[in-house]
């Protein structure tokens, strides 16, 4: 197993978030990577190697050009300048945060919903390029965001060369800020720069015919990447996460996909408080069923542990052994597989979670 990540990642640092009405700490912190890194560094886990994105060679414009894939140019734009036009056109200096959303009810009756982007106001464009209060760009944000990307595609990068060696080989991105929730114009739930879905991108770039599956494992619904691959026959998108719970408007098992891509998406929606071991596992088989039935070449997998029982922000009641048992059964499809880090909050036991995948993946068969 080869882990990839960048210190840049840690730059991202916001004082606060708005939770439930409330102010609170930022739960996305670099605590949660430094967590990960320290247990993955020791005892079983002391020979994986690790890769320090730092030093590769691809440019921004190299990486601007794979982000461009998934993301539309003016988002793009917005995210990196969003900070310093802020500031300097009298915002907090503490970060962008919306206060203002074009909801359909606001433009109902308007022509505004026509009006071009450059015409808004900058502290406008936070509430049309965010769709929550749980993103604020600080100085530091586009950096790490881009670092995510970075991240994600060398240990892609990785896992191409490695996968003409052996079937089951295995990368670990330790992106921060995660990705899952942002779509092609949008930020929210803590994610910028959707890097599981930049990764398949980039592959169905460099691989003709490229069929690839993502299995999404975080706690939440990830409504950016369903969105990304909702009408492509050639990616598989099979998502386990709680039902009613954010981003609460998408994540049905109706959603099934559009067009050619209709029968390509797979919502496995489970209930909050009562989904345990058991459940999970008996779900996610249902999931890895439906991949090995598309028949995919690689897979992608949002690796979140916010499924945990003690999560401060979730309510599923995994323990930690669980995660062991998770990364064997997806270790089964005997798949070149690439694990891209989203959500989990309970930083005593972050690292030993996630450590439980990546370790199950490796050992399974043995």
């Amino acid at each position: 197993m080869k882990l990839f990540y960048s210190n840049k990642c840690t730059l991202h640092n916001p004082g606060f978030e708005i939770l439930s009405g409330n102010a609170v700490p930022y739960l996305e912190s670099p605590g949660r990577m430094l967590a990960i890194m320290s247990h993955l560094s020791q005892g079983q886990y002391a020979s994986w190697n690790w890769g320090d994105v730092d030093a590769s060679g691809s440019t921004e414009e190299d990486l601007m050009n794979i982000i461009n894939l998934v993301h539309q140019s003016e988002y793009v734009d917005y995210l990196q300048n969003a900070y310093e036009i802020w500031v300097r056109d009298g915002g907090s200096k503490d970060a962008v945060m919306p206060e203002t959303f074009p909801h359909p009810g606001l433009l109902a009756s308007s022509k505004s919903k026509a009006m071009h982007h450059k015409n808004l106001s900058p502290l406008a464009k936070a509430g049309l390029y965010c769709f929550d209060l749980s993103c604020p760009i600080t100085a530091d944000t586009f950096g790490s965001a881009l670092a995510a990307v970075r991240v994600v595609l060398s240990a892609l990068r990785y896992l191409m060369s490695e996968s003409s060696n052996q079937a089951r080989s295995g990368a670990f991105a330790l992106t921060r800020p995660p990705g899952h929730h942002a779509g092609p114009a949008v930020c929210g739930g803590y994610c910028f720069f959707n890097n599981i879905a930049i990764a398949a991108k980039c592959l169905q770039s460099r691989v003709p015919n490229a069929k690839i599956a993502i299995l999404d494992i975080d706690y939440h619904h990830g409504n950016g990447t369903q969105d990304v691959f909702y009408q492509d026959p050639s990616v598989l998108y099979v998502s386990l996460h709680a039902e009613g719970d954010y981003p609460y408007f998408t994540g049905t098992a109706e959603e099934v996909g559009d067009g050619p891509g209709m029968g390509f998406n797979l919502n496995i929606p489970l209930p909050q408080h009562t989904t345990g071991n058991a459940e999970y596992i008996a779900a996610l088989r249902q999931g890895l069923d439906r991949i090995s039935h598309f028949g995919p070449q690689w897979l992608l997998v949002s690796l979140g542990v916010d499924t945990y029982k003690d999560d401060p922000l979730c309510h599923f009641k995994l323990t930690t052994e669980c995660y062991h048992e998770i990364g064997r059964e997806i270790g089964s499809l005997e798949l070149p597989t690439l694990f891209a880090m989203e959500g989990g909050y309970h930083i005593d036991t972050l690292g030993a979670n996630v450590g439980g995948v990546l370790l199950g993946f490796q050992r399974t068969g043995l």
